[in-house]
């Protein structure tokens, strides 16, 4: 992994300001138009990946923490196939849909399983809701107290669990 602090030459601490005026004095020096290098254009290229990671604040934080804990990765991205996460065709899946198309890895029968016994739990806490609501409407009236705003909301509750799992098992 490339340390893009020692390419630029600052420090870790350095200001935005700093930053800039290394890439620049950097970016003169090497640029492929001015230099007659072989290497000229890579490392004008590695100059100006180093420079867009530590000029942006987001991704130098990121860049700080992948070097605090030595992951080894070749460049720093917010997601991995460099598609935005706000676009209509990206949907969110549970992480065993993303290992299911690779066949090296084992499937994942547990996670499955376990998943659809806390959608059934969810399910029964939300059904439970409502009868215990009916039952204090009918059978055992307390003073003061409206079970009609518990049966709404066990009701709302479980048909947005229904309505999320449904939504869920489609994709």
């Amino acid at each position: 992994m490339n340390n893009y602090y020692k390419i630029l030459g600052v420090s870790q601490t350095a200001s935005l300001e700093a930053i800039r005026r290394a890439y620049r004095e950097k970016a003169k020096s090497c640029h492929p138009d001015i230099s007659a290098g072989k290497n000229s254009k890579e490392q004008f290229q590695i100059l100006n990946e180093a420079y867009q990671v530590l000029k942006n604040d987001k991704k130098r934080r990121l860049y700080d923490y992948s070097l605090s804990r030595s992951f080894q990765r070749q460049k720093v991205y917010y997601n991995y196939d460099k598609r935005s996460y706000h676009k209509a065709n990206y949907k969110q899946r549970p992480y065993y849909a993303y290992r299911a198309n690779n066949p090296s890895q084992k499937s994942h029968k547990f996670e499955k399983t376990f998943d659809n016994i806390l959608f059934m739990f969810m399910v029964l806490a939300g059904i439970y809701a409502v009868g215990f609501g009916f039952y204090r409407l009918y059978y055992e009236k307390i003073e003061g107290v409206n079970p009609i705003a518990g049966i709404i909301s066990g009701t709302i509750f479980t048909l947005v669990i229904v309505v999320t799992w449904i939504i869920r098992t489609r994709k």
